[in-house]
């Protein structure tokens, strides 16, 4: 019978450089390019949330229906039933954005884009001291419109303001 104490020693030194990879081309080349992926992917992601946060920055809606464009302007109108005031406004909403969010559109905004025999801008910061593109509109019936600034243009190039209604 054999003990336990009877078994050789084995010579470290070897048994760790034979465990040892040695690092080959093709291993050193897998991992430079998944380096590389790594560093383009959150490259990406990187520029995706820049992008989220011009265009948070680009779509500026001021929301207070107290103070601001709408504290005394919008006051008279609002009993009449004009919902963004007296600016022409896109009442069958054909100059809103009513699709998933993307190609410098919002949903609930003046659309960019074409329409049938038309075109729409959207038009920003126009309203309010040249910041906002928008403003929030309070009825007497508790509804709150978005109304947001654009161009409608037709096919002689010429354009008229107009108003994305929207309630929010």
């Amino acid at each position: 019978m054999m003990r336990f104490e009877d078994l050789p020693e084995a010579d470290t030194s070897w048994l760790r450089e034979r465990m040892r990879d040695r690092p080959t081309r093709r291993g050193f080349l897998t991992r430079v390019l998944g380096a590389g992926t790594l560093v383009g992917l959150g490259s990406l992601a990187w520029v995706n949330r820049g992008t989220e946060r011009a265009e948070a920055a680009y779509f500026q809606d001021w929301t207070s229906t107290t103070t601001g464009p709408c504290a005394t302007y919008a006051r008279d109108h609002t009993e009449q039933g004009i919902q963004c005031g007296p600016s022409p406004m896109c009442l069958d909403r054909s100059c809103c954005w009513r699709y998933r969010s993307g190609a410098g559109n919002l949903v609930a905004w003046h659309k960019r884009g074409p329409g049938i025999g038309r075109y729409y801008l959207h038009r920003p910061d126009d309203c309010w001291q040249g910041i906002y593109d928008s403003w929030h509109w309070k009825f007497s019936d508790g509804n709150t419109w978005r109304c947001s600034d654009g161009w409608t243009c037709n096919a002689n190039g010429s354009c008229t303001p107009t108003i994305c209604p929207w309630i929010v």
